[in-house]
């Protein structure tokens, strides 16, 4: 579960599993797809942690 600000609605939503439409693993992280509650479809970046040295 996450937060998101949706582009077309303009609303911040709690986003649950049951919405994911896709995973992408880009390279320096992960690209989330998901349909707002609203109906629009969304996409959310999340960054890599970078390993401490």
């Amino acid at each position: 579960m996450f937060t998101h600000h949706c582009t077309s609605c303009e609303r911040r939503e709690l986003i649950f599993p049951d919405q994911l439409t896709g995973l992408d693993n880009v390279a320096d992280g992960f690209q989330i797809h998901f349909t707002c509650w609203c109906g629009a479809p969304q996409t959310h970046f999340t960054a890599r942690e970078v390993a401490a040295a």
